[in-house]
């Protein structure tokens, strides 16, 4: 993950107020729906955030089981722990590089990267750390998008034009690395099978966009533009946006693939 993707507590604590529940916490939801997993077992969310998956893992996982959330933002971490969730299993946060996870081979049942594979700087190295702490039977679940989203394409697109272009690469990419092919090629060469890989297809909700954009990574850009440009991006995007309008709730269509691996 480059510096542009560290990120403050202010923005950590941001990120976990905006983006959670417009759309972290609806893809955690609709992610575990699509899985089963055993009773009793250990599980890691890698690249967690603030938690919205870990947390979702945590409440669907039966029996008495360890549930890890792992994440290369230590504020995010933070932010994590702060949120912490009354459950029967052992759950525990660490912050640590996703190419040197603290972990003994074949430790865990499960991995889960949920919107994190894109953001890795070594995919191939990451992929082959995640399969060497899983078990001989064990799984990995991993959803990446599969387009650019009609908001995210809006904010690149206004922020291109009043801001400059770094700014609309950061916007663009956490929908940098949406090949499927591609991804299922870097998931065989680590050493998994792949079970399954179907989309997965949600909305993106929320009522204040304003406060959507600035708990993004490009809330920086635009406090350096000033109010003026701020305004101008915000006033196209939610003209561009205004068609997923709906009584004053934007619900924005993504998608993404799900991948189910075996280790």
């Amino acid at each position: 993950m480059t510096d542009n993707f560290r990120l403050t507590k202010e923005a950590a604590q941001k990120y976990n107020n905006h983006s959670v529940p417009a759309m972290f916490g609806p893809l955690a939801e609709a992610t575990m729906q699509k899985v089963q997993l055993r009773s009793g077992t250990c599980v890691i969310d890698i690249a967690c955030g603030t938690g919205a998956l870990t947390r979702e893992i945590a409440r669907k996982l039966t029996g008495e089981g360890r549930v890890v959330g792992v994440d290369l933002n230590e504020t995010m971490i933070e932010v994590a722990q702060s949120n912490q969730l009354d459950c029967r299993h052992v759950l525990e946060w660490y912050a640590a590089d996703v190419t040197e996870l603290p972990f003994g081979d074949a430790t865990f049942d499960y991995a889960f990267i949920q919107q994190g594979l894109q953001f890795f700087p070594d995919k191939s190295a990451a992929l082959k750390e995640v399969h060497r702490i899983l078990r001989n039977d064990g799984q990995l679940f991993l959803t990446c998008w599969r387009a650019v989203s009609p908001f995210n394409g809006a904010l690149a697109k206004a922020l291109e034009q009043h801001v400059g272009t770094d700014a609309a690469i950061k916007a663009r990419a956490p929908f940098s690395f949406r090949d499927g092919d591609l991804i299922s090629n870097l998931l065989v060469d680590a050493g998994f099978k792949i079970a399954r890989h179907e989309p997965l297809v949600l909305e993106r909700r929320f009522i204040d966009l304003r406060a959507q954009i600035m708990a993004l990574p490009i809330e920086t850009d635009l406090r350096d533009a000033g109010d003026d440009v701020t305004n101008k991006v915000v006033e196209e995007v939610a003209d561009v946006l205004s068609r997923y309008d709906n009584e004053g709730v934007l619900h924005v269509p993504q998608e993404a693939h799900l991948f189910v691996a075996a280790a």
